[in-house]
């Protein structure tokens, strides 16, 4: 099997990356952080793969809470967004967007201990996302522990490749 070609340079949002038998469009600058409280875009359009309030049942209803988390984190609400992020999680205990974004607004807040918490709670119930990492090498790394930020920027890597571009 042929090592795989790996680009130098950042990906503009026109490129295509083709690896194997997968066709990735990369993400764009900022793209990092869509749907999170950090999200420079502040776009909920972004979000559509993660949350729909339109979706039916808990679904739905959580998904709602969510946005209007990112919503309220967006307009420098950080209490009010947690509490939405509280909501959602009441509904869908295992909802990791939820406590991703909740991690990140006590991230903001300066409370590091309940953010790792929430952190680590993302990383649990979506193991395969390489967000949740990434967003916990930053808190731990901001916490003074380097193994643990080490780690998961590789674990963030070895899912998404793309994150080279903002871990360099």
């Amino acid at each position: 099997m042929p090592a795989p070609i790996v680009a130098r340079r950042v990906a503009d949002e026109s490129d295509i990356v083709v690896t194997g038998s997968k066709i990735m469009r990369p993400a764009g600058r900022g793209d990092w952080n869509a749907c999170t409280v950090n999200d420079p875009a502040r776009s909920l359009a972004r979000c559509r793969k993660l949350i729909d309030p339109a979706a039916t049942g808990t679904a739905g209803l959580a998904a709602a809470h969510v946005a209007d988390g990112l919503s309220r984190a967006w307009e420098g609400d950080a209490d009010a967004a947690i509490a939405a992020f509280d909501q959602a999680i009441a509904i869908r205990p295992k909802l990791a967007i939820a406590y991703l974004n909740r991690g990140l607004a006590y991230q903001r807040q300066g409370d590091l201990d309940r953010a790792i918490d929430d952190l680590d709670r993302a990383v649990r119930y979506a193991p395969g996302a390489a967000r949740g990492y990434y967003n916990r090498s930053l808190v731990l790394r901001q916490r003074g522990d380097l193994r643990r930020a080490d780690a998961d920027e590789a674990r963030a890597l070895d899912l998404d490749p793309r994150y080279q571009a903002v871990l360099e």
